[in-house]
C-alpha cells in the first residue's frame, strides 16, 4: 500500500501543477478512458509517467537544438549535441511502448516543461550558457527519480522496462551537467 501511494505521488503533485489544458493532462486523460473502456485498472501512473516523459524528451530535444545555435561554450554545445540525439532515441523509443500498450502521448510539451524552454531560450549569450545547464541539470534530476520510481513501481512490464533501459544514459547526462555546472560555479 505504501508502495502504491508514493508511486502515486508525482501524478498528484504534477497534476496540481498542470492547467486544465494541458497536453500532459489531457493525455494522461485519454489514456486513463481508453484503458477503464477496456476494463484496465491502475494505469493511471504508467499513463503520466508516459505523457511527462514525451513532454520532457521534447523539451530536451528542443533546448539543446537552441544551444546547438545559441551556446556560447563549445561544452554547451557538445552537451546539447549528444542530449538531442539522446532524447530523440528516448522518444522513438517511448513511442514504441506508447503503441504497444495504447497510451496516448502529447504532441506539445506541458506547460511546465514549455515555462522552462521559454525560460532559456529568453537569455543570450553567457546568461543562455547558464539558464541551459541550470535547466538542464534540475530536468535530469527530476527525470532521474521519475524514472527510478516507475523502473519499480510501474503497472506495465513494458513501461518498467522502457524505464529502465534509459536510467543509465540519464545517470550519465545528470552526471555530465552537474559536471558542467560545477565549471560554472
Amino acid at each position: 500500500m505504501k508502495k502504491v501511494i508514493l508511486g502515486l505521488l508525482p501524478v498528484l503533485v504534477l497534476l496540481t501543477a498542470c492547467g486544465p489544458g494541458d497536453s500532459i493532462e489531457q493525455a494522461t486523460e485519454q489514456s486513463v478512458q481508453q484503458f477503464e473502456a477496456a476494463g484496465i485498472q491502475n494505469m493511471e501512473n504508467d499513463a503520466l509517467f508516459a505523457a511527462e516523459a514525451a513532454s520532457a524528451n521534447m523539451l530536451h530535444v528542443q533546448i539543446s537544438q537552441a544551444a546547438l545555435s545559441s551556446g556560447v561554450s563549445p561544452e554547451v554545445q557538445s552537451f546539447a549535441q549528444r542530449a538531442e540525439g539522446a532524447y530523440k532515441q528516448m522518444n522513438s523509443e517511448l513511442q514504441e511502448v506508447a503503441n504497444q500498450v495504447n497510451i496516448v502521448l502529447p504532441q506539445t510539451m506541458g506547460a511546465a516543461h514549455q515555462k522552462v524552454y521559454d525560460q532559456v531560450t529568453g537569455k543570450e549569450g553567457i546568461s543562455f550558457d547558464i539558464e541551459f545547464i541550470r535547466a538542464m541539470l534540475d530536468q535530469h534530476k527530476n527525470l532521474l527519480k521519475r524514472y527510478e520510481d516507475i523502473a519499480e513501481n510501474g503497472t506495465s512490464m513494458e513501461v518498467k522496462q522502457y524505464a529502465s533501459r534509459q536510467l543509465p544514459l540519464l545517470r550519465q547526462h545528470t552526471n555530465a551537467a552537474q559536471r558542467l555546472q560545477e565549471k560554472i560555479d
